[in-house]
């Protein structure tokens, strides 16, 4: 239940104000730190409901950060989860969050600012490839296409999004343009490297050839010359430096200095300390070499920061070292937690910063004044979802979070967040009508709150055990079902002038009939004009309440008399809409169909499979939504409640916590353990996406960075 008193939250929060109880109207719209944190839009007098303005939705990662790579200028970068989930962080400063890419599973990643947009390259496991254009706006637009007839190893966009320089498995080195186009090859018969190390301005490009042999790796370091004016060229650029290193190399054990000149390699363990090596690309004169601490088991990674300084950070939880080269001196910075998960393939280095993963969230570090910070999401997870009756609003449940009410795309821009009590959260919202929302927690708890200013409106309850709540808010009736032996439901008449004059509720009236099923009604039903509700038991029996029977407490022998056996051969339906129409399921003789029954004649059409397990018709009955569950995840077919003609249908790849229509039947929302999105009821398009919630700039990790849903969400393409 809300924790809505005022005096408790003032003194929560160290506030002296008094609690006036005076008219109240919404607070103005919040403004945007440099960080682009929300500030908080105090009402007084009143509860305090935090307002802010519409943000770009991101999308948290629901697994582990597995690799980073970063734009040259490090303002950027492009992050990849162990599902193979692909983020964009177009700033890394906490003042975006960061865009789902419609790639999946990429093994190679490359990011450049382009304009005042971006330019990606992504190289799939078959070796394809895709050059995407991301602007200003954060539209994501497919450039090209490099089929994976002609594999790659790898590519980089060069600084400006102009060129893309790539290796192919067949060691040849290729320039393209934005548009795929090829511009210049580098192709020799000898010449095999197996990877690329790129300056920040894509001008010096060092080609590695790594061969192990046992605890070994001989290495070629060959410098390369890109000519980009004019007649586009590549070409070796002198003699290559020759190194053998005990370490196997990775992405994250070799490193080019910004100007090309040098390169830093991990060497070997000395038996206390790691040892790193420094060679001149450009003159043939002795390495130089530095010592680290770090554990025997945690091989570092290293990078340059700057011209003259490298960084090197292991993953055993300790600190990062900062060589300067021209000073010869090592110096103490931060470093992320320690995590035996990562084991460095989550690094990445550019111009005075350091970028790690830690879980599900991404450790940013500058590596001159030592500052650090962490972004990520504290929620990923909606548990319930509901659409205000004139389609402007979504409210969204979180765990152990606020309830959250946002703009639906293009209908506003306020944003309100509804404090809610830590242990004992909110389990179902409801609209009841534009601007109130019911809150019914998990113990049986309702309030009817304003959600502009927190006011409570109204209060009820029931005694727990919540299967279902339903609202009729142009009738203004709430009905929740409950768990028990004769899984009962209460009823609630909202009045506005039921307490002295006030807002309240009337009721519950209680309906224990053993029903499984049961559902409102807005203009009866056929045969009884006058019902609000029906019930449908587990001997297929049903039942229709009028709100006269119900406030004239009735009899447990007159609701045994109210039932209504199905007609012989009828189906005992999934659905029965507000209209009264049956909705369901049933085997022909050779295939599953799903049918509407009106009464009069009954339509059907066949479907794939018998994996629906819910029918949920919209309240005006033009529409109906059928839920397949199908091997640990459900899907959603939209149909056309006269014709049968399917109109959409999306697949989440997880279970939902609840799928609802909205009051008008335009909009389906679906709350589920990797977020939460609201499509177009007609055509499936998107309305509302939130998969992640609460992204926040952390001076340290939560504990919750590897509470993993493992799982893809419901927002990535």
């Amino acid at each position: 239940m809300l924790r809505l008193s005022c005096t408790a939250l003032a003194l929560a929060l160290g506030l002296t104000s008094s609690c006036r109880r005076e008219p109240t109207k919404p607070p103005p719209q919040g403004q945007e730190t440099p960080r682009g944190k929300p500030t908080l839009q105090s009402l007084e007098p009143g509860p305090r409901v935090k307002h802010s303005t519409a943000r770009r939705a991101g999308v948290a990662h629901s697994g582990a950060i597995d690799k980073v790579v970063l734009s040259p200028d490090g303002r950027g970068a492009l992050t990849r989860d162990a599902i193979g989930g692909v983020r964009l962080w177009t700033a890394l400063d906490g003042s975006r969050e960061p865009l789902a890419m419609p790639i999946r599973a990429p093994q190679a990643l490359s990011l450049s600012q382009r304009g005042d947009g971006w330019l990606a390259f992504a190289v799939d496991a078959t070796g394809g490839a895709k050059i995407i254009a991301i602007d200003a706006q954060d539209r994501i637009t497919t450039k090209a296409e490099l089929p994976p007839f002609d594999p790659l190893i790898e590519g980089h966009v060069l600084a400006g999004g102009e060129r893309i320089l790539a290796l192919f498995r067949d060691h040849s080195l290729r320039l393209f343009d934005a548009a795929g186009k090829e511009l210049a090859r580098l192709e020799e018969r000898k010449f095999r490297p197996n990877a690329l190390r790129v300056t920040p301005d894509g001008k010096r490009v060092l080609a590695v050839l790594d061969e192990r042999s046992g605890s070994t790796t001989k290495l070629e370091l060959q410098p390369i010359e890109l000519v980009l004016e004019g007649k586009a060229s590549i070409r070796r650029a002198g003699t290559p430096r020759l190194f053998t290193s005990q370490v196997e190399i990775g992405s994250s054990t070799l490193g080019l200095s910004p100007d090309g000149s040098r390169v830093a390699l991990v060497d070997k363990w000395n038996g206390t300390q790691w040892d790193l090596v420094v060679l001149d690309l450009r003159h043939d004169t002795p390495e130089q070499r530095f010592s680290v601490m770090a554990q025997a088991h945690t091989v570092p990674g290293v990078g340059f920061v700057s011209p003259t300084s490298l960084l090197a950070s292991a993953n055993d939880g300790s600190v990062s070292w900062l060589v300067d080269t021209e000073r010869k001196s090592v110096h103490v910075r931060t470093a992320p937690p320690q995590d035996f998960n990562g084991q460095l393939r989550v690094q990445a280095f550019g111009p005075q910063r350091h970028v790690a993963g830690h879980g599900n969230w991404l450790y940013v570090a500058d590596t001159k004044d030592g500052h650090h910070h962490f972004l990520g999401y504290r929620s990923l997870q909606a548990t319930s979802i509901a659409i205000s009756p004139n389609g402007n609003s979504v409210a969204t449940v979180y765990p152990q979070g606020p309830v959250w009410i946002e703009p639906l795309a293009g209908k506003g821009t306020d944003v309100a967040a509804l404090p809610t009590d830590p242990f004992n959260g909110v389990f179902k919202v409801r609209f009841m009508d534009d601007d109130r929302l019911l809150l019914v927690d998990g113990l049986g708890g309702v309030q009817m709150v304003d959600w502009h200013t927190g006011e409570v409106v109204a209060e009820t309850g029931v005694n727990g055990s919540i299967r279902s709540v339903q609202v009729a808010p142009e009738r203004g009736l709430l009905l929740i079902d409950r768990h028990s032996t004769v899984n009962d439901t209460r009823l609630f008449e909202f009045d506005a002038k039921v307490d002295h004059g006030k807002p309240g509720f009337r009721g519950p009236y209680i309906i224990a009939d053993t029903s499984y099923r049961t559902g409102l009604l807005t203009r009866g039903a056929p045969g009884h004009t006058d019902a609000v509700m029906w019930t449908l038991d587990s001997s297929n029996r049903m039942r229709f309440y009028t709100m006269k029977e119900l406030r004239s407490d009735l009899s447990a022998d007159e609701v045994k008399g109210k039932a209504i056996d199905l007609k012989p051969g009828q189906i005992a339906p999934l659905a029965i809409d507000r209209l009264g129409r049956h909705y369901g399921v049933r085997w022909n003789g050779s295939r599953m169909e799903v049918f509407v029954d009106n009464g009069e004649h009954v339509r059907s059409k066949a479907i794939g499979d018998g994996s629906v397990n819910e029918i949920w018709p919209s309240a005006d009955g033009t529409r109906f939504l059928a839920v397949n569950q199908r091997s640990g995840s459900m899907a959603i077919t939209v149909y056309e409640s006269e014709s049968l003609k399917e109109l959409w249908s999306m697949s989440s790849g997880t279970f939902h916590n609840e799928v609802v229509w909205s009051p008008g039947g335009d909009y389906v929302g679906v709350a589920a353990p990797t977020g939460a999105v609201v499509q177009d009821g007609k055509t499936g398009e998107s309305a509302y996406q939130r998969c992640g919630l609460d992204f926040e700039v952390l001076g340290t990790a939560p504990s919750s960075a590897f509470s993993l849903v493992n799982q893809r969400t419901i927002c990535e393409p």
